[in-house]
């Protein structure tokens, strides 16, 4: 978990870093209109048109840059990046028809390369913006491309308003009233700038876009300073590397937004693996302790009610209580894992017989003095899993269990004469959860049976029988040891509670 929330950590310091040439490569290629008509000679004044041209392609890109930062507000549920869109979308509608005025009529281009008195509403209101961005957590419920073109409309009616009440509403040095305007809309410049520094963006994103809006307005400002009536080639790279700026910073965010939502859902789909692991751990748990607990339960009532005389009926009775009882406790005190070691097979299945004939489940079976490989815990669960199933699906209608060596393996046969495998859960016996509608069982059992006995180099399996109908039988193979495989068997009587 410490891993990935360093990683995480990184993802945000590194929101918003793109390689330099990257901006300045997008504001080059906007610059191409320069060496086309240039070259053509289209035009009286092929180097103004190919300005106002980069400027409408300024203001589209700034569109673009205003569609990608919506989409990542919502994707990073961010209030400043979806200001910053509406803040896209108010620059570029203001200025565009104002740039395509100018393409037309090249005698009003300052329209759209100067610093008028109607930019002061345009800053008021990206400064506001910009603070209540900054204050906010979560971005506005309201589209922000949709605020963007209402407010850019609105200052857009106001700049024209100005210009049919003034032809000249540009912004001189010389003159006192519209130096007090330069200066106050450079204050309030600097302010946004400030802002963005100390939003929270991540730095590299928030200093591109500070420098990005410092470079619109000081290339506007170069054009009115020098009260140019055509956009010097200055002005014009500084608004196109403005542009540039934004955009390949709002797609390096977007970016990193889903990169870092792809962390974030991993880390969700890992820990709903973890918590079903545990479901589904705690859920055998719960399965093994209700089985266990049952012969416990059924041998603890016979020897208190002393309906078994002394004897070796009793005894084997007294003995099943505490063997089971020490594997319950290991199962439930976690223990460690057990070793694999060599197992006599006699004194492991001898108490499951013993506890399944206390519940009145008589179960058939043979000492055969084979030895096997495995964990006596596991091995003791696996076989008792195939008896409760024999017992709860065949009624327990003669169920046997037989221990034979083939081979390098050590084979352990539970059978009985029950109904058989329904055809729906036969091809997914061994899953999670395979069961039928009407079973009593939870589908739980065979499959942990089958993943314990792997564990221990075994496997579990189902053998069809030679006709329909006619039981089941599991057989359990384990690793026979590399000692003699085979002991003299104990005794050729069937074990049971009665005779």
């Amino acid at each position: 978990m410490k891993s990935r929330h360093y990683f995480a950590q990184g993802v945000r310091q590194r929101e918003g870093h793109t390689p330099l040439w990257w901006p300045v490569a997008l504001a080059t290629l906007m610059l191409h209109p320069y060496v086309v008509l240039l070259l053509d000679g289209t035009g009286a004044d092929p180097a103004a048109l190919a300005a106002h041209i980069c400027i409408v392609l300024a203001d589209l890109v700034l569109l673009g840059s205003a569609l990608v930062l919506a989409v990542d507000a919502r994707a990073a549920h961010c209030a400043m990046r979806a200001n910053l869109a509406t803040i896209a979308t108010l620059v570029a509608v203001q200025d565009l028809p104002l740039a395509i005025i100018a393409v037309a009529d090249p005698t009003r281009s300052g329209y759209a390369h100067r610093i008028t008195s109607g930019h002061l509403l345009t800053v008021l209101v990206v400064a506001l913006l910009v603070r209540t961005g900054g204050r906010s957590g979560r971005p506005p419920r309201s589209n922000p491309l949709v605020a963007g073109l209402a407010l850019g409309l609105l200052t857009l009616a106001v700049r024209l308003v100005l210009l049919m009440t003034d032809a000249t509403p540009y912004l001189r040095v010389g003159d006192l009233f519209d130096a007090a305007l330069l200066a106050t809309i450079s204050l309030f410049t600097a302010a946004v700038c400030i802002g963005l520094m100390r939003s929270p963006l991540p730095p590299s994103a928030s200093s591109r876009i500070s420098i990005g809006v410092a470079s619109l307005f000081m290339a506007r400002l170069w054009a009115s300073v020098t009260e140019a009536p055509l956009p010097p080639f200055v002005s014009i790279v500084g608004v196109t590397l403005s542009s540039a700026i934004l955009a390949t910073t709002s797609i390096a965010l977007l970016l990193e937004t889903l990169r870092l939502r792809e962390v974030r859902e991993q880390d969700l789909r890992q820990r709903a693996a973890i918590a079903e692991a545990t479901v589904r751990h705690d859920r055998e748990v719960v399965h093994e302790v209700r089985a266990a607990t049952a012969g416990i339960v059924a041998g603890v009532h016979l020897l208190a009610n002393d309906r078994l005389p002394p004897g070796p009926r009793r005894r084997a009775l007294q003995h099943m209580v505490d063997v089971e009882a020490a594997r319950l406790d290991r199962r439930m005190s976690h223990a460690e894992v057990q070793e694999i070691t060599v197992l006599d097979l006699d004194d492991l299945i001898a108490p499951l017989v013993t506890a399944h004939a206390a519940q009145g489940h008589e179960v058939l079976w043979t000492a055969s003095g084979l030895q096997a490989v495995g964990r006596y815990d596991s091995v003791t669960e696996i076989v008792n899993v195939l008896l409760v199933n024999a017992a709860r699906h065949a009624t327990g209608r003669d169920t046997a269990i037989h221990a034979a060596c083939t081979g390098d393996l050590v084979e352990i046969w539970v059978s009985d004469r029950g109904p058989g495998l329904a055809p729906d859960v036969r091809d997914r016996l061994f899953e999670w959860g395979a069961r039928t509608a009407d079973s009593p069982g939870q589908g739980i059992g065979l499959q942990r049976a089958r993943r314990l006995a792997q564990e221990i180099g075994g496997d579990l399996r189902h053998v069809e029988p030679g006709t329909p109908g006619a039981g089941t039988s599991f057989v359990v193979s384990l690793r026979a040891p590399a000692r003699a495989t085979e002991r003299r068997p104990r005794l050729g009587q069937a074990v049971g509670m009665t005779g």
